[in-house]
C-alpha cells in the first residue's frame, strides 16, 4: 500500500488547511503518522492523535505531544519491534477534523486513537 506522505510534504500539505488560533478553550491538536513493524505485522501510515484544551498557557502543544510519546513507548514495549515517525504536526481545532483533513490528502491513513491529554 503506497501513501501519498513522505516525510516533508505532509506538513506542507496541511499548513494551509489548519488554521493558527490560539485563543483559550480551543482545542489543540498534535499529530503523527506511524509506520509500526512486529514480527507478525506491518501496519503503515497510521495515525496516532493527541488532544489538549488550550488553557491559556503556551504548553498545550508540548503536553499533547508527550501524549503521544508516552503512548508510542507504551506501543514500543508491548506490541512492535520498530515504531518510526513518517510526519509529524500539529494545529488548532479537534483532532478528529485533522483526522478527516489528512485523509482528504491520503485514503490510506489509518486511524490507530484519539488520545485526551487533558488528563
Amino acid at each position: 500500500m503506497e501513501s501519498r506522505f513522505s516525510e516533508r510534504s505532509v506538513t506542507e500539505q496541511l499548513k494551509h488547511s489548519v488554521e493558527e488560533n490560539s485563543s483559550i478553550g480551543v482545542k489543540v491538536c498534535s499529530c503523527q503518522i506511524l509506520n509500526m513493524e512486529s514480527t507478525n505485522y506491518n501496519h503503515r501510515y497510521v495515525v496516532l492523535l493527541a488532544e489538549k484544551t488550550n488553557d491559556g498557557h503556551s504548553s498545550a502543544f508540548t503536553i499533547a505531544r508527550n501524549r503521544i510519546r508516552k503512548e508510542k513507548k507504551q506501543l514500543k514495549n508491548m506490541f512492535y519491534d520498530k515504531v518510526r515517525v513518517v510526519a509529524e504536526l500539529q494545529g488548532t481545532g479537534s483532532c478528529k477534523s485533522m483526522f478527516y483533513k489528512l485523509r482528504m490528502v491520503d485514503r490510506n491513513l489509518q486511524l490507530y486513537e484519539i488520545l485526551n491529554a487533558d488528563n
